[in-house]
């Protein structure tokens, strides 16, 4: 490792001698090695809970079953990986799920979200790695710092449940990484990255709304304040009228591809749902969904009360703020304390946080520990440009080491306390809901078996454990099919022999068929009767015998 630490320090050896391209070569091998070997963990952890326990996270699983509509539904098409969340992290299950036809499992099972996530949280190793042997940190220090980080338990976990955290804290760490490069060397090529990785982050979640306005800021800021500072530059380039200039060019590169991409996404909502703003509105949006939250008393306290909801949101972010608290240290005892990128950083690490204080103060947000959880990453990004702002870089790694082993003490006491990190516990210890996932589980083999080819109609919001479990899929009618809405107010003149919809709660309340028949659960109807119920009623099939009143009245117009 000191051999290799060697020869990773002179990366553009102008000589081209021999001991150059060995050092590339071993630095290449040990990325690889490094990638192979955060896979591996990640991926066998996700493939225990996902395949030996059967069991997955609900939001992985439905961002699999998007992916799974898209080529293998009654009606496969593009459109039909939904309009609610970002499309990226079902479009890189879709690879996986070409292996469908000869191993089901990666839908049935979830196992394609699983090694989506492993897939980006082993980039993110690799990435962090790489970012140090480029700043010439030494390899022992760079595999140490992307070990550190990845390996967290907490971090750990989001790399293998399938979720979409993983590739968003990929693409805002590239995003961090690339733009602390231009903070560096002032270099356009940082930036047209940034831009870039930003772009996607945005296609993997809408958290990257708030962290672009605060990379938006930090132009500002490096441009107009602490560029211009700098004496090594003529005095006509530290005037305002040159930095403004300069200010205005670099955000335009940097928001370019990112305003574009919202744009577009507006546009598809608009131009495919007839809504510009479905993804935020609709009956499936999460603003519907937070509709739950107002069952909750403490939610309803924070409801309008920016006190109370300040301090809900610093005191879930303080547990991700020990590498923040690290960098100020090094800022302290280096001198650099009251230094421009400080701020940068800090606008960065609040930036989501920030967003998740409005929603609770709105009421639009479940406020789960790890909504909050994303100025983690954005600091660790920031580490290897911290290391190589310093002089004393060996006590600078013991204090980056040692804050990063508290983050994962930290982090692992909040995950395993249902007070602190509830979803994250109800996860690791297989929670309520598997019970629910074994139920949904036994409906589809009931189907399989019983029903193998009747048509059956269900909303996948709610169904969409079924629908994955399927050997046969293609004979489910489901939301995303084009014929939908029609077949479900004329099921019959669609061909739809069943119908099945779960107990109306809080949570299947946005289901399309509740909406339209809110007594069918309850009391049927005359154009169909019950045909069997499962899990203590919590869900029911209906056989439909007869014509809707809507198709009773298409039939008298024909006649």
């Amino acid at each position: 490792m000191a051999h290799l630490e060697t020869a990773t320090t002179s990366p553009n050896d102008p000589s081209g001698s021999a001991d150059s391209t060995s050092g590339a070569i071993k630095r290449r091998l040990l990325l690889a090695v490094l990638f192979m070997l955060v896979f591996a963990v990640e991926f066998a952890l996700g493939f225990h809970y996902a395949y030996t326990l059967d069991y997955t996270h609900s939001d992985a699983m439905s961002r699999v079953a998007n992916a799974f509509y898209v080529l293998y539904s009654r009606d496969p098409h593009l459109a039909a990986i939904g309009f609610v969340w970002n499309p990226l992290p079902s479009l890189v299950n879709m690879l996986f799920l070409l292996l469908y036809p000869i191993f089901p499992e990666v839908a049935s099972h979830g196992l394609a979200g699983v090694l989506m996530s492993s897939l980006f949280a082993a980039g993110t190793a690799v990435l962090l790695a790489s970012e140090g042997l480029r700043y010439r940190l030494g390899a022992a220090t760079s595999v140490l710092l992307a070990l550190l980080y990845c390996l967290n338990p907490f971090v750990l976990l989001f790399g293998s449940n399938g979720l979409s955290d993983a590739p968003f804290h990929f693409f805002t760490m590239w995003t961090v990484i690339s733009f602390a490069r231009w903070l560096n060397d002032e270099k356009p090529f940082g930036m047209v990255a940034a831009s870039f990785t930003l772009s996607l982050a945005f296609w993997t979640r809408y958290e990257a709304v708030p962290f672009g306005a605060a990379l938006f800021a930090a132009v500002l800021i490096a441009t107009m304040l602490r560029h211009r500072r700098s004496a090594l530059k003529p005095i006509e380039q530290r005037r305002w009228k040159y930095q403004w200039i300069r200010g205005e060019g670099t955000l335009v590169l940097l928001m370019a591809p990112v305003v574009y991409s919202g744009l577009l996404w507006i546009w598809w909502n608009y131009l495919l749902m007839g809504n510009p703003l479905y993804f935020l509105n609709s009956e499936y949006s999460n603003v519907a969904q937070a509709g739950i939250l107002m069952e909750n008393e403490e939610y309803v306290r924070i409801l309008g009360n920016p006190w109370l909801a300040f301090v809900t949101a610093a005191q879930k972010t303080a547990y991700y703020a020990i590498p923040l608290g690290v960098v100020v240290l090094i800022r302290l005892f280096s001198g650099r304390l009251f230094r421009w990128d400080l701020l940068i950083l800090i606008l960065m690490f609040v930036s989501i946080p920030a967003l998740q204080y409005v929603m609770l103060l709105k009421g639009t947000t479940f406020a789960w520990f790890r909504y909050f959880m994303y100025g983690f990453p954005i600091t660790v990004a920031w580490l290897p440009y911290e290391l190589s702002q310093i002089k004393w870089r060996a006590a600078g790694r013991i204090l980056v080491f040692a804050g990063l082993l508290g983050s994962a003490v930290l982090l692992t006491y909040a995950m395993t306390n249902p007070k602190i990190a509830p979803d994250e516990h109800t996860y690791i210890t297989l929670g309520s809901h598997y019970e629910d996932m074994k139920l949904e589980k036994s409906i589809a083999d009931y189907l399989n078996a019983e029903l193998p080819d009747a048509v059956v109609m269900m909303d996948s919001y709610s169904a969409y454990r079924i629908i994955v479990k399927s050997r046969n899929p293609q004979r489910y009618v489901i939301t995303s099919d084009r014929i939908f809405r029609d077949a479900m107010s004329n099921p019959a003149n669609y061909g739809v022999e069943y119908i099945l919809i779960p107990r109306p709660s809080s949570e299947s309340i946005g289901s399309a068929i509740i909406v339209t028949y809110p007594n069918l659960y309850a009391n049927g109807a005359d154009w169909a009767e019950l045909y069997k119920e499962f899990g203590n009623n919590a869900w029911r099939l209906y056989k439909v015998t007869g014509l809707t009143g809507y198709g009773r009245q298409g039939e008298a117009g024909k006649e």
